[in-house]
């Protein structure tokens, strides 16, 4: 077996909110396409600091605060390569291409997945994502306009990028939650009710797929394509680790803190999440007790983002 190059990467933002990427000289492996700048970590660095000292000899910047966003495990047929993705959220100096690199700043929703290395377009995916992730806790005992009335509410109260999820088991929206859906112009994931479950491909427009802990359990691949996103609920070491291994753009890790969902349950708490989290090659979402308030402890923790019912109102209709 090859050995795996292990590259930093920055997705360097400024601050009216583009991202900064770079073309590959055509010399290069994958020359001519476009990347987020970083270079590979070496013997004894952290990613941290290689990231760091690559920003400064390629772009002439001190970096600022980090966050991780992914990890990308990818086999081209010449060269295998684990890309340890961080957010840079500030830096100072003004940004060169100091190898004679063509620099452009371009706004995430403008990046397009053709244009860079296949092993980049993961990132791409991660970059989709949004600080929130709320929940639909759909009641089999109501009919299903309560329910609309609970996306209603949190589509009323929560920012316009945050996505939603269709918790609803062997339920699929029907045709009047879809149009209302797309009417509010909201991204929508729904829930698979087995690792079979094909349903989804019925709901035109909907953003991704998600697995819960059992389902997460029977998936022997990834059961979409690149061009929507597969999230699972995971709990432990062993879900994290499958949830990677099947190619997941996020997972949803609880529960942080005792939650009024399930009151029964105790939280990992926040050290317990972040050994956790960090064993994640994708995105992390908190969940679990959890207020929008807590955001910038979950991304400390290394989050991307928090998740849960009660965010935006959902829990007083269940």
């Amino acid at each position: 077996m090859r050995k795996r190059v292990h590259v930093a990467v920055g997705v360097i933002h400024g601050e009216d909110g583009h991202i900064l990427i770079a073309r590959r000289a055509a010399k290069q492996h994958l020359g001519g396409l476009w990347e987020f700048p970083g270079g590979k970590v070496e013997a004894g660095e952290s990613v941290s600091e290689a990231l760091s000292r690559e920003l400064n000899e390629e772009l002439g910047i001190v970096a600022g605060r980090q966050s991780p966003l992914c990890k990308i495990r990818f086999d081209y047929p010449d060269k295998s390569v684990l890309l340890d993705v961080w957010h840079v959220h500030d830096f100072s100096g003004e940004p060169q291409g100091l190898e004679g690199q063509p620099l452009r700043w371009v706004r995430a929703r403008e990046l397009q997945a053709s244009d860079f290395p296949e092993a980049n377009r993961a990132i791409i995916r991660a970059l989709s994502l949004p600080d929130f992730f709320a929940i639909v806790p759909v009641d089999l005992q109501k009919p299903e306009p309560d329910a609309l009335v609970a996306l209603g509410r949190i589509r009323s109260n929560s920012p316009a990028d945050t996505l939603l999820r269709w918790r609803a088991g062997e339920q699929i929206p029907s045709a009047e939650t879809m149009a209302n859906i797309h009417d509010q112009n909201v991204r929508l994931i729904v829930d698979l009710c087995d690792a079979a479950d094909q349903r989804w491909q019925q709901l035109a427009g909907i953003s991704g797929v998600h697995a819960n802990r059992h389902v997460l359990r029977e998936l022997e691949r990834r059961p979409v394509a690149d061009d929507l996103l597969f999230g699972a609920s995971c709990h432990n070491l062993e879900e994290v680790q499958k949830a990677s291994m099947l190619g997941a753009d996020y997972i949803l890790l609880s529960p942080v803190q005792q939650s009024q969902s399930h009151p029964d349950q105790a939280g990992m708490g926040w050290e317990k999440f972040r050994e956790l989290a960090a064993a994640s090659d994708c995105a992390v979402y908190a969940m679990g007790g959890l207020q929008k308030a807590d955001l910038d402890t979950a991304r400390a923790c290394g989050a991307r983002g928090i998740a849960g019912i009660g965010l935006f109102g959902s829990h007083q209709l269940r």
